[in-house]
This record gives structure tokens, C-alpha cells and sequence, in this order.
């Protein structure tokens, strides 16, 4: 996927501005930046959402395909699977988890058994389950499942272990990583923590405000910053102990 001089408004204030990067197959790549830098906003236009922010200029090229951003799209381009930040926005609260996972296979044509990722995920039998009756941390590693399972070309992760504890989530991201690698699938990470990207991305962004203002090789953002907020960001990170504990 390619991002080309993208921005996007709310009226007449700019949010986004000339955003360009890309992300190649097997490609991780981290996005970085604090509360209002822009990483929602940007990943909502990814997946063709016009609101809050409209996008107004640039272009997005996934799997071939050239999408303006100004001319828009109706839902997300299929080969593009997202977990959101939040559980309750992926499930469905009413229908029990076994259903949905048939659901999900019906429309997509993915592989029935679940038994094989739920393993991979720590996840038990779904059994008559419904979302509720399983922990935030479950429900994510759910959406992880599902998402995987389609075995998409890009995979979106928003805040992937905001309900997740440390180690689970090393566990599910590390698991992650192996299966992405496997399929040769690209993922496109939001997240605040840097320590996070330094542990998984090949590739890492930093925003601030609405612009890109460090991009490159994990190993230069960490190591050489050139932006004033890049360097401050790293200055004040553990990344270096995310390193040091997947060395």
C-alpha cells in the first residue's frame, strides 16, 4: 500500500497534511504519536470513512488499485483487515462468538476451524460464549483470530494491546509477527508507544499534529532522529529495554 500527499479537514481546519508513506508485503511498519497527532483520523480514511475528517487531496494505491482520497470509497478495499482499538466496536454484543466465527467464514470464504488460530492465540473453545462473558484481552485476541484468518494482504492494528497486559500482549503480538511473516502479510500499527514499534516494526512514522515528521528504518528513527519531536520522543522512551528483551 502506498500513500500519496494525502490531507484531510473537519471544515476549514486542517488535520492532515501532505501525508505520504508506504508499506511493502511483510513490511511492519509502526506509527507513532501522541493523543491528537492525527493516527485515527488517518487510518479512518484508509478505510474509505468521510467523517469526522474529510479527505480533500492525495491518493491512496492498494493492490494495484489508484483511490483518490477527494472522490472517495464506499467501505474498506477488500484485502485490507482491521482490528480496532476497542472490542465492543468489533462484536457484536447479542450474538454468541461461535455464531459470528461461522458468520465471518460465511461471508469472507475463510477456513471454518477456529481451533487452529485460537491455539495460536491462547484462546479457549467459544463453546456458547457470548462476547461479554469473556475478558477485553479475549475479545482482542478474538479480533486478532478473525482478522488473521482472512489472511489479508495489509493487516490494520489500532492500539493492538490497549486491552491487553504486558505479557499477553508480547505473546500475541510475537505470534502475530510469526504468522504475518508466514503469509507475507504487511501490517500498519497505530500506536503512542514507542517501545512497542521498536519491538515489532522494520519500518517506523512518527506524527505530530497531522504531519510525518520522522520516517525510515526502525534502526534510524531510534538511532538518528533529525526531528526536534523524534528526538525528544526518543530521548524519553524505554524502547531501548524492548530491544534488549527480543535480542
Amino acid at each position: 500500500m502506498s500513500i500519496d500527499a494525502m490531507s484531510a479537514a473537519i471544515g476549514q481546519q486542517g488535520i492532515l497534511h501532505d501525508i505520504s508513506f508506504t508499506v511493502d508485503r511483510g513490511d511492519w511498519l509502526g506509527i507513532v504519536g501522541g493523543s491528537g497527532a492525527g493516527k485515527s483520523t488517518l487510518l479512518k480514511a484508509i478505510l474509505g470513512a468521510r467523517r469526522p475528517a474529510r479527505p480533500q487531496a492525495g491518493s491512496m494505491i492498494f493492490d494495484g488499485v489508484l483511490r483518490p482520497f477527494a472522490k472517495g470509497w464506499s467501505g474498506r478495499p477488500k484485502g485490507i483487515a482491521y482490528v480496532p482499538q476497542s472490542p465492543t466496536h468489533g462484536l457484536d454484543p447479542l450474538r454468541r462468538i461461535k455464531w459470528q466465527w461461522t458468520q465471518l467464514f460465511r461471508c469472507k470464504c475463510c477456513v471454518a476451524d477456529y481451533k487452529p488460530i485460537f491455539t495460536a492465540l491462547g484462546l479457549p473453545d467459544p463453546e456458547m460464549h457470548f462476547p461479554h462473558e469473556w475478558s477485553l484481552g479475549m475479545q482482542q485476541r478474538l479480533l486478532l483470530a478473525m482478522a488473521l484468518v482472512e489472511e489479508p494482504k495489509l493487516l490494520i492494528l489500532d492500539e493492538p494491546t490497549s486491552a491487553l497486559d504486558t505479557v499477553i500482549a508480547a505473546q500475541v503480538l510475537t505470534e502475530v509477527e510469526r504468522i504475518a511473516r508466514d503469509k507475507s502479510i504487511a501490517v500498519l500499527m497505530v500506536t503512542h508507544d514507542l517501545a512497542l514499534a521498536a519491538r515489532f516494526s522494520n519500518q517506523i512514522t512518527i506524527m505530530e499534529q497531522g504531519r510525518i515528521v520522522e520516517s525510515g528504518p526502525t534502526d534510524t528513527v531510534l538511532n538518528r532522529p533529525q526531528h526536534p519531536y523524534a528526538r525528544d520522543l526518543v530521548a524519553h522512551r524505554a524502547w531501548q529495554r524492548a530491544e534488549t528483551a527480543n535480542a
